[in-house]
């Protein structure tokens, strides 16, 4: 065989080599990162979280309604509370909340930001069994009860999904939110602010 002959051969199986090992390198699976778990239910915040907005628009996304007949509807960019209709069960249904929506009065709506911390925790005996706690920006109290733990769950992803929760950082930058403490006592204030509310109500009639 000439030197030509070889020469070119030699050439031919390079090409060959190299184009596999790129086809090889462009097919290869890319690195996929596990999804952040519940960043605020019940407290428990990961050590990792690298943001304190978790979640993102999902189009299977669950309305959620609480035990007297509200529903926390994701919207675009906020998420709003909607008063119960008046067939009683068409909130229960994502597309059918979607298609009503507009054409109904908000009540209340929340933004990015809104609130500072929330978690799930067991109902009062007077109340439903579950109620998502949450903290606005300056230490105000809500609270939305839900029979079940999948409608607090529900609630919960759609505050995170529009980042209306976004976690307070301490000094070295890390996720903090609320304590214990915290929810105890700005709930003590708003039942009793509420209660006073309840008294001037009665002594005006």
């Amino acid at each position: 065989m000439s030197p030509t002959v070889l020469g070119g051969l030699i050439a031919v199986a390079l090409v060959v080599i190299i184009g596999f090992a790129l086809r090889g390198k462009g097919t290869a699976p890319a690195d996929v990162t596990p999804p952040v778990e519940d960043a605020y239910s019940e407290g428990a915040v990961p050590d990792d979280l690298d943001d304190d907005l978790v979640g993102g628009e999902d189009d299977d996304e669950v309305v959620a309604v609480t035990t007297d007949g509200f529903a926390i509807v994701p919207d675009a960019h906020a998420v709003r509370y909607m008063p119960p209709d008046e067939a009683g069960e068409a909130w229960k249904a994502g597309s059918a909340a979607r298609n009503a929506r507009g054409g109904r009065a908000l009540d209340m709506s929340w933004h990015a930001g809104d609130f500072t911390g929330a978690r799930i925790v067991r109902g009062d005996a007077d109340e439903g069994p579950w109620r998502l706690e949450a903290m606005g920006r300056d230490g105000e109290y809500a609270a939305f009860v839900f029979e079940t733990r999948e409608g607090a769950d529900a609630a919960l992803k759609a505050f995170e999904s529009r980042g209306v929760i976004r976690l307070g950082r301490d000094e070295d930058g890390k996720a903090m939110p609320p304590s214990a403490e915290q929810f105890a006592e700005a709930r003590r204030v708003y039942l009793e602010t509420e209660a006073a509310l309840d008294a001037d109500e009665e002594d005006e009639r």
